[in-house]
Formats: structure tokens, sequence, C-alpha cells
């Protein structure tokens, strides 16, 4: 009979999370990569990407994602969540941010406004 999970001993070599949850990493760093070419490839920051670049990126995020899920690795959502949410915002990255930009406006007006106050 095998110990349960939480009796068993805790492996503590560096990266050897990383290295449980592989589908998982490659879905975070295919994320970013795809945020970054899309972003890079832009001409005009605010204007809509390239559809041939950026679905391709997202769909393959997508899946890294899904095989993630299906293997069902043990606290994995947050690496695969970050890079389907940089690859989703990779698609609307123009008014991903411009929008981030006014949340940013607004935070440092309402900390002055906070300040003086």
């Amino acid at each position: 009979m095998d110990k349960p999970e939480h009796l068993r001993p805790v492996d503590t070599a560096p990266g050897a999370w990383l290295a449980a949850r592989p589908a998982a990493c490659a879905a975070a760093v295919l994320g970013v990569l795809s945020f970054i070419i899309v972003a890079i490839s832009q001409g005009e920051l605010w204007s809509t990407p390239d559809w041939r670049i950026s679905v391709p990126c997202f769909a393959i995020t997508a899946i890294a994602s899904l095989v993630s899920i299906a293997r069902k690795e043990r606290g994995a959502y947050p690496l695969w969540t970050i890079g389907l949410g940089l690859a989703a915002a990779a698609l609307v990255l123009g008014w991903f941010l411009m929008l981030a930009i006014v949340i940013g406006a607004t935070v440092v007006v309402l900390l002055i406004l906070h300040a003086v106050m």
C-alpha cells in the first residue's frame, strides 16, 4: 500500500516543481513568447494585431494548456492561466495596452488625491 501524497518525501531540488509540470511550463513560456512576438511584429501598438501571427500563437498556447489540464498536473493552474492570458491579450494588444494606460493613469490620480486629502 502506497503512502498518501502528503506523507511522501518532498523533492527539494531546484526546478523540481517546474519539471513535474512540463505542459503548464510550456504553456506559460508560449504565452510570454506569443505576447512578445505580436508586440514586436505590430507596427502601431494601438492597431489590431495581424491575425496570421496572433491566432496561431494563441492556438498553440491553448493546446499546451489543454494538455496540462488533460494530464491533471497538480498546482499547474497559475502557469497555464498566465500563459493563456498573455496569449489572449496578444489577440487584442492595442485595446489591452490602451486599457492598461487608462487604468494606470486612474490609479496615479487616485493615489495623488488620496495623499492630498
